[in-house]
């Protein structure tokens, strides 16, 4: 059950960044200053959020589903330092299918080249997306990873 709710944890970043977007956007909260939010569109935003929903939701599912089995929780606060480790090692999980994706593609749109250029390369543009993806929603993640392993280790004190 907690990969469950590691995915929904994973769903609900995303959407919590599209909607803060949203409303800087709108003008509802005036953060035009910051740098999370100066110069992005929020067509691009809700573009890579979904597209990003695609690495990070399977990634969550794996953390989920392998770390709270290997390293169960007796206290919320274990859960919650847990829960945080767990949101950090989703996006490092997730650079994993992302590279695939863009070697294949490399590969499939690039002229004959050397398998390690190209593997080299992927590897880069993948260290660079995940980097950016971490640096533009860590603030929505690591508290939800926090209350994900909060509420999965208290629901599991209470079944027991």
């Amino acid at each position: 059950m907690q990969d469950i709710r590691a995915v929904i944890g994973a769903i609900s970043v995303s959407a919590l960044y599209i909607t803060s977007v949203w409303l800087v956007e709108s003008g509802v909260f005036d953060l035009n200053w910051s740098p999370y939010f100066a110069a992005l569109e929020f067509n691009w935003v809700v573009y890579s959020a979904t597209l990003g929903l695609a690495f990070a939701v399977p990634a969550a599912f794996f953390v989920g589903a392998v770390g709270w089995r290997i390293f169960p929780t007796q206290t919320t606060f274990s859960g919650a330092l847990k829960g945080t480790i767990g949101a950090v090692a989703t996006y490092l999980v997730a650079f994993v299918p992302i590279a695939a994706v863009v070697f294949v593609l490399e590969i499939a749109s690039s002229e004959p080249a050397g398998v390690g250029i190209v593997l080299a390369n992927a590897l880069e543009l993948s260290g660079i997306f995940v980097a950016v993806g971490f640096i533009l929603t860590w603030w929505l993640a690591i508290p939800v990873g926090c209350l994900v392993g909060v509420v999965y280790t208290a629901r599991r004190q209470t079944a027991t």
